[in-house]
């Protein structure tokens, strides 16, 4: 996923580092990736991964498995708007089960499995157990709209000790996730994305 879906606009790359607590982190260049998503009759998320930024357009839909594509066809498939697999990459997510949205009380732990193959070819698994807590962030900017959204703070502690901290935002009405910035696994580089123009 090396630019923007379709040409659209260029590349970054930030790193392993953390994203913050702030929507607008996700995606370093808000103003375009509007001015693209607004231009285009698909359906699109804007996203974050392996370094680099991209507008990718819906290719595939079957039940809650949509299937998103980058121009260099990269692709990312979400599970009920959650990251589940990707593809395109030296390090990939094969999949990953991770609780939806609307499935915790607070302080509960969910769990979680990660299946992943790094860019040596060797596939790793691993399990763990998320604790979610959630708070009414009003007015949040998406690329295309604002909205009320509740902000989950996610704590998933693995198996082989270490710690993943992920953030998820979704409309408590519809129980839709509208956006979020995971750890698929420990040290892995996070997946972040934003719904630009829903498919729903």
């Amino acid at each position: 996923m090396s630019c923007l879906s379709l040409g659209l606009v260029g590349c970054s790359s930030t790193g392993n580092s953390p994203l913050g607590n702030t929507l607008a982190s996700l995606i370093p260049d808000r103003e375009a990736v509007a001015t693209t998503a607004r231009s285009l009759p698909y359906a699109s998320v804007a996203a974050h991964m392996d370094g680099n930024d991209a507008l990718m357009v819906m290719a595939h839909q079957v039940g809650e498995d949509t299937f998103w594509q980058a121009r260099d066809r990269a692709t990312l498939q979400l599970h009920a708007g959650l990251p589940y697999r990707t593809a395109g990459f030296d390090n990939e997510l094969l999949k990953l089960d991770y609780p939806p949205i609307g499935s915790a009380a607070p302080k509960e732990r969910l769990p979680v499995v990660a299946d992943w193959q790094d860019a040596e070819g060797n596939e790793h698994h691993l399990t763990g157990w998320v604790q979610r807590q959630c708070q009414p962030e009003p007015q949040v900017e998406l690329p295309l709209t604002t909205l009320d959204l509740e902000r989950c703070e996610d704590r998933v502690a693995w198996s082989n000790g270490q710690t993943s901290r992920n953030t998820l935002w979704y409309r408590p009405q519809d129980q839709r996730v509208w956006a979020g910035s995971i750890e698929p696994w420990p040290d892995a580089k996070r997946i972040g994305w934003q719904v630009a123009r829903p498919w729903w």
